[in-house]
């Protein structure tokens, strides 16, 4: 301190400030009011002493509920082996908020011994779907399964056949996060279920997974009924990269939605050389659309022995049967503005040709067309 002029120092030992500090945090913890005693639950877990396990233990029970989930919260930060029975008890707190704050301090501690009470509360039937918090307590506490990892694989394939929707679809999104592949199997299964959700999210998790054993599973995929789960499809066969998707992922070009189209190109996109040859051979497929997204793929790419193909089947044009006339001529002229500016000086060539032949005029494009080579 400064006195008269004069600085005066005094020794205090090493220690000492944190240790008063977490003796008062933890008298708090018995104070009066509430937010005290949530706020001193907050700095004891940030403080992550020991000596405040017990005393935060006993605020599980506290009367208001924001103390009780401050403590639940902090005795996941300190991950000490002795809170893992009392937490599983808050899993039946009255308040779901408490509950999803005591699974999340289950999942940080990652002890064995919290699994089969987590997957209880996967099932709890007391559930209530108009319940905000209530609805976010599964999900929760399948993210505290996917955090303890292997001792959780068994019970959660086993949950895959529970009759509750809800329940199979927090097992596979769990399943997908741990990437053990026990799981692959029973997760190709879930590409089965009657609920589509639960065969968007075995898409996703395969996909996690990334195991050879799901290519051609997924490859089914891309023929679903529901547009969403086609869409995560080609997504996830693009992550996969397997030579055996590419030709599949072609076929996806001609999908009635566009966004699994779009999707389907990003695939092959992300596929990148081994794609290049069917994309030539799709050059001359029979639908104009799949002919559209191949040249545009193969613009991207800039493979000099492809501008032959690309010109022929710039040619090629299609037939005036088309099942949507107005998409086609769409198309045609998009094709045509890639060519014209993608950089590439015989493909300008051929666009210009083509454009004299059908009576256009050459304007300015549209300003989304790709480049020669660009992907590369």
């Amino acid at each position: 301190m400064l006195f008269g002029g004069f600085c005066v120092l005094g020794l205090v030992p090493a220690g000492n400030g944190q240790t008063d500090r977490v003796s008062q945090l933890i008298s708090w913890l018995k104070d009066p009011a509430p937010y005290l005693r949530r706020d001193a639950a907050i700095e004891l877990g940030q403080i992550k002493d020991p000596r405040a396990v017990e005393p935060l233990i006993a605020s599980l029970k506290d009367s208001d509920a924001a103390p009780r989930g401050a403590a639940a919260m902090a005795l996941g930060q300190i991950k000490d082996p002795r809170a893992v029975e009392p937490l599983i008890a808050v899993l039946k707190d009255t308040v779901w908020g408490i509950r999803r704050k005591a699974a999340d301090a289950l999942g940080q501690i990652k002890d064995p011994r919290a699994v089969e009470p987590l997957i209880a509360a996967l099932r709890d039937p007391g559930i209530n779907v108009r319940d905000r918090e209530a609805l976010l307590f599964r999900p929760q506490a399948a993210r505290a399964l996917a955090e303890i990892g292997t001792p959780a694989i068994d019970p959660l394939i086993a949950a895959l056949k529970d009759a509750n929707p809800n329940v199979r679809y927090a097992g596979v999104v769990a399943l997908g996060e741990i990437k053990d592949p026990r799981a692959v199997e029973p997760l190709i299964e879930a590409l089965k279920d009657t609920d589509s959700d639960i065969r968007d999210a075995g898409v996703v998790a395969l996909g996690e997974i990334k195991d050879p054993r799901a290519v051609e599973p997924l490859i089914e995929a891309l023929k679903d009924t529901n547009v969403g789960v086609r869409y995560q499809a080609a997504d996830t066969l693009g992550s996969i990269k397997d030579p055996r998707v590419v030709g599949p992922l072609i076929a996806a070009l001609n999908d009635s939605q566009p966004w699994v189209e779009s999707q389907a190109i990003g695939a092959l996109r992300e596929i990148g050389t081994p794609a290049v040859g069917p994309l030539i051979a799709a050059l001359k497929d029979k639908d104009y659309q799949v002919r559209v997204d191949a040249a545009r793929l193969l613009i991207e790419r800039g493979e000099p022995d492809t501008e032959d193909a690309l010109v022929a089947a710039l040619n090629m044009g299609g037939s005036k049967k088309e099942k949507n006339l107005y998409d086609y001529r769409y198309r045609e002229e998009k094709m045509v503005e890639d060519f014209l500016n993608c950089g590439n000086a015989r493909l300008e060539d051929a666009a210009r040709k083509w454009a004299k032949r059908k009576g256009y005029q050459i304007g300015t494009a549209r300003g989304d067309s790709v480049k020669w080579g660009g992907a590369r």
